[in-house]
């Protein structure tokens, strides 16, 4: 796993890192689960923005396998061993994240619908700990993420409800999701960007969601 942390821990600190964009109050002591995209890492440039934006929090990743039937069983695993207080979910993660029920979870412009989309998302990876560089979408795999997303937005009670937040790019170009999630979770927030999460986006909706959690 891939986890940073850092010990800035008081409120005057976070007035004098304010040009520096850092919270170093927000999730002080906790930990945040990141879960990445399709054609990303854990390596991500992501990863490191949360941990710079929030130095008193444990930002913990890992490389997500290609295969659905893989990457669920890791992800619930990782949650049992890390206990994290919240998950980040962004695009494919986002998805996953969806079925990670029992903790707080944002999701960033979820791919419910991956099986369509992920056409659009071929190319090369971010260095991955396996070695892999470039993914195949093969009909197969493509009915492997159908499949996986069919199992979205099962058994949710009125408690699980609350504890999910989705934020919505309005000129996402890659994933239309946000009518999908309001029909299950009340928490949609559309913001003013596209599909990734940049440091801009982050600052101004990711931040606030996560104090509002936090709090």
């Amino acid at each position: 796993f891939v986890a940073l942390q850092s010990g800035r821990t008081n409120e005057t600190e976070e007035m004098e890192n304010a040009y520096s964009k850092q919270f170093p109050t927000l999730m002080r002591g906790k930990k945040i689960m990141y879960v990445h995209g399709f054609l990303s890492s854990a390596q991500s440039g992501t990863v490191k923005m949360l941990q710079e934006l929030m130095p008193g929090a444990t930002i913990v990743a890992e490389d997500i396998p290609l295969c659905p039937q893989d990457a669920m069983p890791l992800l619930r695993n990782m949650v049992d061993e890390e206990r994290p207080d919240l998950i980040i979910g962004t695009s494919m993660g986002g998805m996953y994240t969806e079925m990670l029920r029992g903790t707080d979870r944002i999701l960033v412009n979820p791919a419910f619908e991956m099986g369509d989309t992920m056409s659009s998302m071929m190319g090369r990876q971010n260095p991955r700990k396996d070695g892999v560089q470039e993914v195949i979408v093969t009909k197969g795999l493509v009915k492997e993420y159908r499949d996986i997303t069919a199992q979205c937005f099962a058994n949710i009670d009125a408690e699980e409800r609350k504890r999910v937040y989705g934020l919505f790019g309005d000129n996402d170009p890659v994933v239309h999701t946000f009518d999908l999630f309001k029909a299950h979770y009340p928490n949609a927030i559309r913001f003013h960007g596209e599909h990734r999460l940049i440091d801009k986006v982050a600052l101004h909706y990711l931040v606030p969601v996560i104090r509002w959690i936090d709090d």
